[in-house]
């Protein structure tokens, strides 16, 4: 396993099956769990059956809109914690504000530069893991 230590469930939505191919096998040599889907269809379905701590989440897909699908799962309370990272080709600072204001966490343009990326997420989940923590001492 490599840096991670935690086996974090990360979902990467994404229409471009080769975004899968290389990022999966730098996530799963970090020692993350992943899943894929190619739309919008199939991310609700995998979000449903076994919720990720991460959505890796493209903009521009075929029918529904990674905007849309940001919206929807930052609206419904049973899945609004989850963190998502837009990882898109779009890369004006407005689609940048566009992808935060509906509620990612944080926004990537393609091409990324895969070891940043991997930090990037890795910075994300143990930030949360943290946030989780000082939460559970609070409430002791």
């Amino acid at each position: 396993m490599g840096i991670n230590q935690h086996s974090n469930l990360i979902l990467i939505v994404d229409d471009e099956p080769e975004v899968h191919t290389v990022l999966g096998k730098m996530l799963v040599k970090e020692g993350y769990v992943i899943q894929s889907a190619f739309n919008a269809d199939e991310a609700f379905e995998k979000i449903k059956a076994k919720r990720p701590d991460l959505i890796i989440l493209d903009i521009m897909m075929p029918k529904v809109s990674g905007i849309e699908v940001c919206n929807r799962i930052k609206g419904d309370p049973a899945t609004k914690d989850i963190l998502i990272l837009i990882v898109s080709a779009r890369d004006a600072q407005a689609d940048r504000i566009e992808g935060l204001t509906h509620g990612a966490d944080d926004y990537v343009s393609k091409p990324f530069h895969l070891r940043s990326l991997v930090r990037k997420i890795e910075h994300m989940l143990a930030k949360r893991r943290e946030e989780e923590f000082q939460t559970a001492i609070r409430s002791e």
